[in-house]
């Protein structure tokens, strides 16, 4: 508990830079006692204040995933402004107002270039950065502006009692900074921004104005830290804040924020911005030149950054110790013929911080046999094969290579082993022949790379398959059924014997699909021992030899497929009896809240036509590029119809506006929940509240109270596992974070739910869980039309099924159709058929009247 407690401690920036600021003072104190006087203390502070200032707003930038190397310049450009206009008036307000309307113009620029035209933000500020340099001298002359004014020197030059006016200042902003991003919609909508944009677009986020609102707030505190720049010059000078954008970012990076976005505090910045104004003025007290102050400040954002991120340097420690391992014992191993392999899992064992990720798990995997990997979403399955892959290093147990004992420091010890992803690790610029060939490339005679053996090699290895790829196109021109081939080619090219497949048929057609098993066939015949996780239960039974049961990081049993049952496995996987997977519920039909006649997109989506009324869920089939996700994406509001008609609860709408969509009372929950569903880097609480917010904060201010209270009840009705609304959603298992996205929008009380394959990616213990709260949504009178691409869902949970093709809605299937008949219409046969007692009929909706 207390090592624990100590790993959290040191996962904040804060704890480690304080301990760092007191050991730096007492360190210049003990070299030269002058340093601690008081007068050193308030330069100090005073010289952090500006840093600090400029640093705030920073933060706000990169946690929305910008940057701003301008505001050196705009400082510049908004304290010659400034002096200008006091020599023109003499007004101490005039001169105040214009230095941070002159830093907010600029500000204004950068945003309008990146949030409303879609530039670079580096890009975008590299070219307002000189643009605002190249004014502040040529306004100025290139000679300072001296101002004498006291009401202006004020701020930079004043003290209140004991403290610097400007230290007060920055103390202010450091509180309302932190309130705005913690306690107001506003912030909630940077951190989402920053976290993922498409989530944040998706959840009403005004993305724009936000990535804008950052910009110009920043360049308006550039303006109020020229004000307080004059008040220590005395004078405006074009050449101040020179550096000040490499300080500011420092300041926030070793605070804690992230570039990648997302996640970041004014608090860690506020103690970044002192540590470097203590770190400067105490290398310039022992007089050690500039160059050796950029070495140090840069030395230390690696040591503040590392030291925060001790699984960072843990890694990189025990990298470093592998390599000398590595070649200290690295022998002629003798060849083991492929057919007599194994790899054996002896009492796995692995512990995170406050989880037990796996609990003496044991099985053995034999070459030429592929053997099913079955469990809920976070029973340990990643864990498990990042394992045996050598991402992680097991607590306890080891894995049995051919009956050895083998330990991997790191994936390059796993020699044979290849793990196919769900998510490729393929480089979409560069060809097949060269990804196959990453980090092992052939050369020639001469030590220049071998092109020519690559594609021969290559093409060897796809004719070996019965691949037809062509090994010279780019991957990113590829499928993503031949992408994944692709990866498998990739391993056999490596001599991998043991393959793990995670969901490899999660985003494939039924060719691709297809495919796939065929070539699985051929690597079993080949001697490939092949781990395949899958949540299907169709996979399992028709790939595999036998299943092994994980629940809750331990090893529940394995059985011999010939010889369980579905329902067996499912118990085996969730402790319990699931019952029917996908439940039916009857609900008593209410009003039309969908009608739709021959909408059109103008490209994929041809002619789509279906109504939903309250109280029902019709499913949208058919192949995949059919249309199906486009008219959800139109009805959404998240596309402009380009032809028919579009009515929501008899009124027409015409499209193109998620918040008008919304205000209809219709959601959208998307079919890639990592890119439009949820914000990873946000936590639990703060994903179901994300919608909610927009109309339910008064006058923008958060209400933590109510919402604690609705987060409460969502995780409770929604049954999301861990009940931890603080946990960083992107920890969670893909069913629970498919509750979450969920749960988003029923906080907003919807009366129309649009899914796109709601439960691709998930276990079928939450598969039943969710399938159990959309029937329990029917039931409440919402209409419901679903996107599924597995027919087993489509069949058992729909009240009608419109069936699409090339674009196009050809036909209409009642409650009981087959999978044949959905397919038939799927694949194009649209004649209408004829009802039978046990065969509804197929209606087809371009010559059907209703």
């Amino acid at each position: 508990m207390l090592q624990d407690r100590i790993k959290s401690l040191l996962g904040h920036n804060e704890p480690v830079l304080l301990v760092v600021l007191g050991l730096a003072i007492a360190v210049f104190g003990w070299i030269d006692p002058r340093f601690l006087s008081t007068g050193n203390f308030i330069s100090i502070l005073q010289q952090s204040a500006v840093i600090a200032i400029v640093a705030y707003a920073m933060t706000a930038v990169i946690i929305s995933r910008g940057i701003d190397i301008s505001v050196g310049s705009t400082l510049a450009f908004a304290g010659v402004a400034a002096g200008l206009v006091h020599t023109a008036t003499g007004s101490a307000a005039l001169t105040m107002i214009a230095a941070i309307a002159a830093g907010a113009a600029i500000g204004l620029l950068n945003g309008m270039l990146i949030g409303a035209a879609g530039i670079s933000p580096f890009i975008a500020t590299l070219a307002t950065m000189a643009f605002a340099r190249g004014l502040s001298l040529s306004l100025s002359g290139a000679s300072s502006v001296p101002i004498d004014d006291p009401a202006v020197l004020y701020a930079g030059r004043a003290m209140l009692g004991p403290l610097p006016v400007s230290v007060l200042i920055a103390a202010t902003l450091l509180v309302a900074w932190w309130f705005v991003l913690k306690r107001t919609v506003y912030g909630r909508w940077i951190y989402a921004v920053g976290g993922n944009m498409e989530a944040a677009r998706a959840s009403l986020v005004p993305v724009e104005r936000v990535r804008i609102s950052v910009y110009l707030v920043a360049g308006a505190t550039a303006g109020l830290g020229a004000i307080l720049t004059i008040g220590r010059l005395g004078s405006a000078q074009p050449l101040a804040g020179t550096g000040l954008e490499f300080t500011a970012i420092t300041a926030a990076i070793i605070g804690g924020t992230k570039l990648s976005g997302g996640k970041g505090s004014v608090w860690g910045t506020a103690v970044g911005a002192l540590l470097l104004g203590v770190i400067n003025t105490g290398l310039s007290f022992l007089q050690v030149p500039q160059i050796i102050i950029y070495y140090v400040t840069g030395a230390l954002i690696i040591i503040a950054v590392l030291a925060s991120r001790m699984d960072s340097l843990s890694r990189l420690l025990r990298g470093a110790g592998g390599r000398r391992r590595k070649a200290a014992r690295r022998t002629a191993a003798p060849a083991i013929e492929a057919a007599s392999r194994s790899i054996a899992l002896d009492g796995l064992g692995k512990s995170f911080p406050g989880v037990r990720a796996l609990d003496g798990v044991s099985f053995t995997v034999t070459a030429g046999e592929v053997v099913a990997l079955a469990g809920e979403n976070g029973a340990g399955k990643s864990t498990l094969v990042k394992c045996i892959a050598g991402f992680h290093k097991p607590d306890e147990g080891c894995l049995l290579l051919d009956g050895k004992p083998v330990h991997f420091d790191s994936p390059d010890d796993a020699k044979g082993i290849s793990v196919i992803h769900q998510h490729f690790s393929l480089a979409p610029d560069l060809t097949v022949a060269e990804n196959m060939f990453i980090g092992r490339e052939p050369r020639n005679a001469l030590g220049f790379l071998s092109r020519r053996t690559m594609q021969q090699q290559a093409r060897a290895t796809m004719d070996m398959l019965d691949l037809d790829i062509d090994v010279d196109a780019e991957v990113r021109s590829l499928t993503i059924g031949r992408q994944q081939m692709v990866e498998i080619a990739r391993a056999v090219l490596s001599d991998a014997w043991f393959m793990v497949m995670d969901e490899p048929t999660s985003a494939l057609s039924n060719r691709e699909r297809d495919q796939l098993y065929a070539l699985i066939a051929k690597l079993r015949a080949r001697g490939t021992g092949i781990l395949y996780i899958s949540h299907k239960m169709e996979e399992i039974f028709t790939q595999c030899d036998r299943v092994v049961v994980l629940r809750d990081g331990r090893f529940i049993g394995e059985r011999r497929i010939a010889e369980t049952s579905e329902a067996e496995i499912v118990a085996m996987m969730v402790g319990r009896e699931v019952g029917d997977i996908f439940p039916y519920l009857d609900a008593p039909l209410g009003e039309t809240a969908i009608e739709i006649a021959e909408l059109s997109d103008g490209r994929l989506l041809k002619s789509a036509s279906l109504s939903v009324r309250c109280g029902e869920i019709v499913a949208l089939a058919g192949l995949m590029g059919s249309g199906r996700s486009e008219v959800l994406r139109l009805i959404a509001g998240l596309g402009v119809p380009k032809g028919g008609t579009l009515d929501i609860f008899g009124k027409r709408q015409t499209g193109g506006s998620l918040k008008a969509a919304n205000g209809a009372g219709i959601v959208y929950v998307p079919e890639d929940r990592h890119l439009e569903g949820f914000v990873g880097t946000m936590s639990v609480r703060d994903n179901l509240s994300l919608a909610w917010i927009r109309v339910n904060s008064r006058f923008g201010i958060l209400s933590g109270r109510r919402i604690a209270a609705l987060t409460h009840d969502l995780v409770a009705s929604l049954g999301v596992r861990p009940a931890q609304p603080d946990k960083p959603t992107v920890e969670l298992s893909g069913g629970n974070q498919q509750k979450v996205v969920i749960g988003k929008w029923l906080a907003t009380r919807p009366r129309v739910i649009l899914l796109d394959e709601p439960t691709r990616g998930v276990d079928v213990g939450a598969k039943s869980d969710l399938h159990r709260l959309i029937a329990g949504l029917k039931q409440q009178g919402a209409a419901i039309l679903m996107v599924s691409s597995e027919l087993p869902e489509v069949l058992g949970v729909a009240d009608r099924i419109v069936v699409m093709c090339e674009g196009r809605s050809v036909g209409e299937l009642a409650r009981g159709a087959t999978e044949e008949d959905v397919m038939t219409l799927a694949f194009g046969d649209r004649r209408q058929g004829v009802a039978t007692p046990d065969r509804p009929a197929i209606f087809d909706l371009r010559t059907a009247e209703g």
